[in-house]
Formats: C-alpha cells, sequence, structure tokens
C-alpha cells in the first residue's frame, strides 16, 4: 500500500504528515455505543492486518450531544485521533450539524435511513453519500438495540473493501452478527464503490505485531506482571501467543485485584493489588488525587498518556514501591483515555516486562531509552520558538500537533511528565529555558491541578484547552501557533 494506491484521501492528508495511509471515520447515533462496547473482534481483525487503530467513544458538543464513535485506522503507529473525517456514518436517529465534520470533497456520508437526506443538511460539494434503508430490515432481525449500528457497520466494512473470507473469523464475535450481515449483504448487492477508501493492507511491509487493549486490560496486565513469577519468560510468551499470554495474565489479575467505587468520587473506579501500595483510578480526574496521597509520607502519582502508558506506568508504580522509594503509588486514567480502545504494538508492552528489573531511582533527568524509568518524556529541537507542555491524554495531541508543526517549518518542542506528585519542577525549569515561549496544553479534566502549579513556575506560561464538549486536535494547536496567536 502507498499513497497511490490510496489517494486521494482528501484535504487532511497535509495534517497527518507521518502517515502513507490514514482512515478517519466517525460513527454518529446511538448504536455507537454498542459498536464501542463490542469493537474487540474489529480491533483485532485490523491488528491482523498489520494496522494501528483506536476508537474513541463520547458525545458531540458535550454531555448532552450526539453518541459519537471517533475511529482512526493508520499505516503507522499516532498518538490521538487526529483531524478531519474521511467517512462520516449518520444512524438512522441522528441528525448532526454537518459543518463540524469538516467534510471535503472525496470525503464518504454513509446515511442509514429510509428517507433521503434532509435539506437542512447540506453536504459540500462532492462528498459521496451512499444510503441503506436501515427500517427496512428491523422487522426482519431481533437483535434490536444490537443491531442499531451494526448493519451500518456491516455495509462501511463491506465497502472497505475487508474481505469475505475474513467474515468467518469476524461474525461470530460480534454482539449483532445478522444485523451485521444485513447491512453487508445489502452493500454487496445495492451499492456501487465510488469512493478512494480501502482497508486492503496486504502490502503492508515489515509491519509490527499489535493487539488490542482496553484501559481496564491494561490496569490488570499491569498488576499481573507486576506479580507473576514467570518474569524469565513472560516477554517471550507474549510474542509468542498474545492471545494465551493476555488470557493467563487476565485471569492472574481477576484473582488478586479489587475494583471499588468512591461515594466522594462518581464514576471513578479505584483498582488495588493485594498489599494496595499501587493504586489505579479509571476516570481519575483532579478531584480524585487527593485521595491517592492519603497517610502517605512519600506518595508517587502519575498521569497515563495512553493505554500502553497506563500498563507502563503500573508496573513502574510497583518497582518504586519495591524498590522502598515510595510507600505507594496512583495511576491516573483520565475519561478520555479510560473511553477508549486501541490497537497497542506489543514492542511497547514488551520493553516494559524486559526492562523492570532496570529501573532507576526518579531523580534528575530520565534516560530517554528506559521505557519504565521515564518519569518525564523531552522532544526538543534546536532554536524552538514555543515549548509545549502536557500531561496525561494531552500528550497524545501535542505529539501528532508537534510531528504536524515540524513539517511546515515551525519550531517547536515538547515536555511531557508523567508524574504530578511530586511534580518534577526541576526538569519544568530546565524546559522552560530551552524555548522561547511556553504553553501549557490541557484536557480540561486536571486544569485545577496546573492553576495550583503555575504560581510557582519562575516563568511566564500560557495554558490551551479544548472548547467545553470538544477534543482537542493536532489541527487546533497548529492553527493557534501557526498563525502566531498567543
Amino acid at each position: 500500500m502507498n499513497g497511490t494506491d490510496m489517494a486521494p484521501f482528501t484535504a487532511w492528508l497535509p495534517a497527518r504528515p507521518t502517515q502513507d495511509y490514514d482512515l478517519i471515520v466517525k460513527i454518529v447515533g446511538v448504536g455507537a455505543g454498542t459498536l464501542f462496547k463490542g469493537w474487540a473482534p474489529i480491533a483485532q481483525y485490523l491488528a491482523d492486518q498489520g494496522l494501528a487503530a483506536m476508537a474513541q467513544y463520547g458525545r458531540l458538543n458535550g454531555e448532552y450531544g450526539d453518541l459519537v464513535l471517533h475511529v482512526r485506522i493508520a499505516t503507522q503507529s499516532f498518538s490521538s485521533m487526529g483531524y478531519g473525517c474521511d467517512v462520516l456514518v449518520l444512524l438512522e436517529d441522528s441528525r448532526p450539524e454537518l459543518r463540524q465534520f469538516h467534510l471535503q470533497p472525496g470525503s464518504v456520508l454513509l446515511w442509514e435511513s429510509p428517507t433521503e437526506l434532509p435539506r437542512e443538511m447540506t453536504l459540500p460539494e462532492g462528498v459521496i453519500v451512499y444510503q441503506i434503508p436501515g427500517g427496512k430490515f428491523d422487522s426482519e432481525l431481533s437483535e434490536g438495540l444490537l443491531g442499531r449500528g451494526a448493519r451500518a457497520l456491516g455495509a462501511l466494512l463491506q465497502i472497505l473493501g475487508m474481505p469475505e473470507e475474513s467474515l468467518h473469523r469476524l461474525t461470530p464475535s460480534l454482539t449483532a452478527p445478522q444485523s451485521f450481515m444485513s447491512g453487508w449483504n445489502y452493500a454487496s448487492s445495492a451499492i456501487t464503490k465510488r469512493d478512494a477508501y480501502s482497508l486492503s493492507c496486504s502490502s503492508i511491509p515489515d509491519a509490527p505485531v499489535r493487539m488490542p487493549l482496553t484501559p481496564h486490560q491494561a490496569i490488570m496486565l499491569g498488576y499481573a506482571v507486576s506479580s507473576c513469577d514467570c518474569r524469565a519468560s513472560c516477554d517471550r510468551e507474549l510474542v509468542a501467543s498474545p492471545a494465551k499470554w493476555t488470557a493467563t495474565h487476565l485471569g492472574l489479575a481477576g484473582a488478586m485485584v479489587s475494583v471499588l467505587e468512591s461515594e466522594g468520587h462518581p464514576g471513578v473506579q479505584a483498582y488495588r493489588g493485594p498489599k494496595g501500595k499501587v493504586m489505579a483510578l479509571l476516570r481519575g480526574d483532579d478531584s480524585s488525587i487527593a485521595s491517592c496521597l492519603a497517610g502517605l509520607t512519600s506518595p508517587r502519582v502519575f498521569v497515563a498518556a495512553d493505554i500502553p502508558d497506563v500498563f507502563k506506568l503500573i508496573v513502574a508504580g510497583h518497582e518504586l514501591v519495591q524498590g522502598g522509594m515510595s510507600d505507594g503509588v496512583g495511576v491516573l486514567i483520565e475519561e478520555t483515555v479510560a473511553l477508549r480502545q486501541q490497537n497497542v504494538d506489543l514492542r511497547a508492552l514488551v520493553d516494559v516486562i524486559h526492562h523492570r528489573k532496570t529501573f532507576v531511582p526518579d531523580t534528575g533527568r530520565p534516560h530517554q531509552a528506559d521505557a519504565v524509568a521515564t518519569m518525564a518524556e523531552w522532544d526538543e529541537h534546536d532554536r524552538t520558538e514555543v515549548g509545549f507542555v502536557a500531561w496525561g491524554a494531552a500528550q497524545g495531541v501535542v505529539r501528532d500537533a508537534v510531528a504536524l508543526c515540524r513539517s511546515f517549518g515551525l519550531q517547536t518542542a515538547a515536555f511531557y511528565p508523567k508524574r504530578i506528585v511530586p511534580f518534577a519542577m526541576g526538569e519544568m525549569e530546565s524546559f522552560a529555558k530551552t524555548v522561547d515561549r511556553v504553553v501549557i496544553v490541557e484536557s480540561g479534566q486536571t486544569q485545577g491541578y496546573w492553576d495550583r502549579l503555575r504560581p510557582s513556575f519562575s516563568f511566564e506560561s500560557a495554558i490551551l484547552t479544548p472548547s467545553p464538549g470538544k477534543l482537542l486536535t493536532p489541527m487546533d494547536i497548529f492553527l493557534r501557533e501557526g498563525l502566531g496567536a498567543v
């Protein structure tokens, strides 16, 4: 696969400078929730093709907006959900404002409805529309709510060219196989493909081995790896048989990890191992940080940037406790990361397992090559005009934004603290001295903590946060800095 095979990927390819294949799909409507819950077999299919993939669930335009499943699929690893939309799938119950998706000539709209597109939903010129009469199948199938979205997904994958032979392995694991197949069959017989997009990936050279992980699985595997007795062979077993390795370690974790909920922090799930020294807070935010610190004399609190980071930081937390460098560690997983599934490069997990015995004290500037010892990460550049600082979920957006800015000649650098208690103030100050201007990029979930830290900085800084109900994108950062806004 190359750019000529797949082009044109609309007007958004310049915003994805590290990719030769990059597909962004948004599925909007009630059925997006059931698709997210049952996404694992689709993610596994994509992983088997050597593709990096991320699925993220949420709402458009805040708490009361339409449900949406964001999906990004690419040949190379990426750090965020990107920008723009190549394929928009509107389920039968959804009528969102189309301008917010930034559709371009060549983009695809898959419209699930027995009626035509309403006049008020104006499409840009050149958008390719496919329609599936969703209501037609309701009386024929008995899968109810589970079927919502499944038929649209079936139609979408048929249009994108998923091989028919893959259906035999895929459909038994789906939550609504009948609805999925009805959409597939309809698209196969009634839709003539007119777009350029495809999932045909047979020519990807040296694609890394990937497997899909949820945040819950990453948490549990982090605890299991920290406690398992097969330390010498653990990484080899993971590479040899990822599915078996995962099942074994999830079973081990299930027998020793407690999952708690607190009235003081509604929606936050706390994961504790048998000794209670390392805690993971799923959907953790600024208000839940203090719960990690009660009664501790040398606490450490980390914020995970993505799903591999969840695994890494839990293992690192156990190393800190076992090495006597902390009497308790908390790992926060913000809601943005909590509502995500990701195809993880196995090398990211293997490196953590392989290096867990070489953990070094968290003092001074970390060694960049050690995946476990790194308490903060630097992305430096000579003659830097602006330096971004981000922790947690905002890190992925900044990593992609830095690549985008540099592709247009903008001099940017970044500092990514993993540990927020105690905060790496010395490293932050050192980083600030290397740049002309510091911009703190915040996900919107822990800004209160940044606000308390900023008076201690010896330098001026600006804070960039997403609009209410919106996900911050790399393009948001690029446009701000590229246009010279402050």
